[in-house]
């Protein structure tokens, strides 16, 4: 037995999906002819099936002003019919398309309608603006749901995609950033979207913070790279450069500030000792973790901190990387000092039971109860650590700064530095490397042998 469109003593009903599935035009002889329902809880918001069995959703209305033939009711004009759009049947291989939508997005775009009318404005605003496409807001959603979350950055584009294109932050300078012109470029449709509204947005998030804009500009060139792919869009428009200023001038941290010295590391190094025995099941595993940053050239977060013991070969003395930011294998070598730190940490492992999700980490979290199972964030000992050793502020980060410089001014070998640190491209350690007034001499000396052996020095 069909089931029926069950409909109140009014003729209406709900419409949903189930009621959709059920609406089936109506048999005249030969031929069908079309049938509207009507829904019980907004007025004017209707579904229709054509003699075909195309369904769509529509909304009947009256705007305000005066009638042309004088016959309707005072102060409206006559009855229009707008069609919102097609119903999406995701279980009908047939009706799956980018422009249908659901019963629930019809019943909101009918409220808007309706809100408009009330106000005096155009109602077929809503149509129109929705027929034009998705908005940036859309096309963003969909990239972090099925693209962004392939990258490795995806945590940081998450961040920026939730106070930036969701605009959900409940922070007040968020708040204020929100009202700037150029914001509202989220709510806009995509394809209409050009070079200048995508740099006014950046301007606007350049009060905010002028860093952040620069990323928010990279994830604009990946989404709209998403929306070509998937035909959203027909030619993208958001190509930026630094040497046109279209971005702004970032200053990294080694300019604005120069990275410890091995005098420094010392006093860092015996800092950390003194905290060890001021209380050593809190800072053990802290203190070991970021004295394994000053002298191992691997990136601290992903890295060091996160190391397992089955990467480690106390044979080879290395630590063997698969997943890496260049996406290829890597073995980095470490001398007697990391050495001396894993025979700690070994006999610290003995003090965890073997099931423990924790036993396979070098460095482990204080506590089983932990969500991450090994120690993710040391800065409150890298904090005490500084103020005990009576050293300037800096990042965790700066650790690997520090270990690149001090090796490089140790053998003045880039190349060296390069290969011990695990470092792909040649480029990507010159910003790490500052040249000591020692290295710097050293080249004089050499230089001026040189010449003497050419007997080309000047008199």
């Amino acid at each position: 037995m069909k089931k029926k469109i069950e409909l109140d003593k009014d003729g209406r009903v709900r419409i949903d999906n189930q009621v959709m599935a059920l609406l089936k035009p109506i048999p005249k002889g030969n031929y069908y002819k079309e049938k509207i329902i009507k829904d019980k809880n907004l007025m004017g918001f209707r579904a229709r099936v054509s003699p075909g069995g195309q369904r769509a959703f529509i909304f009947r209305y009256r705007p305000k002003g005066k009638s042309v033939d004088n016959k309707t009711e005072k102060g409206y004009s006559h009855k229009i019919n707008k069609t919102l759009g097609p119903w999406y049947d995701k279980n009908d291989p047939k009706e799956k398309d980018l422009i249908g939508i659901t019963p629930a997005v019809a019943r909101k775009m009918a409220e808007e309608m309706k809100a408009k009318i009330v106000r005096g404005e155009d109602p077929n605003i809503v149509v129109v603006r929705r027929s034009k496409g998705k908005t940036l807001f859309d096309v963003s959603k969909m990239w972090i749901e099925n693209r962004a979350r392939s990258y490795k950055s995806y945590d940081n584009y998450l961040s920026i995609y939730n106070v930036y294109f969701k605009q959900k932050s409940k922070r007040s300078e968020h708040r204020n950033l929100y009202r700037l012109p150029g914001m509202d470029i989220v709510n806009k449709a995509i394809v209409e979207l050009t070079k200048d509204d995508y740099l006014n947005f950046h301007r606007s998030i350049t009060k905010h913070k002028s860093t952040q804009a620069n990323r928010v500009l990279e994830v604009i060139r990946l989404v709209e790279q998403y929306a070509e792919e998937n035909k959203i869009i027909k030619k993208r428009v958001a190509h930026f450069s630094k040497k046109k200023k279209d971005m702004n001038k970032e200053i990294s941290r080694l300019d604005r500030e120069d990275p410890y010295t091995s005098e420094e590391i010392f006093r860092y190094r015996k800092a950390a000792i003194e905290l060890i025995r001021s209380n050593r099941s809190v800072y053990l595993v802290s203190c070991m973790e970021l004295l394994s940053d000053c002298v191992v050239g691997s990136r601290s977060k992903d890295q060091i901190h996160s190391l397992k013991w089955d990467q480690v070969s106390l044979k080879r003395n290395s630590i063997k990387y698969l997943d890496t930011k260049n996406d290829e294998p890597m073995e980095l070598f470490f001398d007697y000092r990391f050495k001396a730190i894993l025979r700690i940490m070994l006999k610290h492992r003995k003090t965890i039971n073997h099931r423990d999700k924790r036993f396979a980490y070098v460095f482990p979290a204080l506590k089983k109860e932990f969500k991450t199972k090994f120690l993710n964030d040391p800065r409150k000992t890298h904090l005490k650590i500084i103020k005990k050793a009576k050293l300037p502020f800096k990042c965790i980060h700066f650790l690997r700064h520090s270990w690149a410089t001090n090796t490089y001014n140790s053998n003045g070998d880039i190349k060296a530095v390069q290969e011990m640190g695990g470092w792909i491209n040649i480029k990507s350690v010159e910003k790490y490397v500052k040249v000591s007034d020692e290295i710097k001499k050293k080249r004089l000396v050499q230089q001026r042998q040189y010449l003497a052996k050419a007997r080309s020095h000047v008199a």
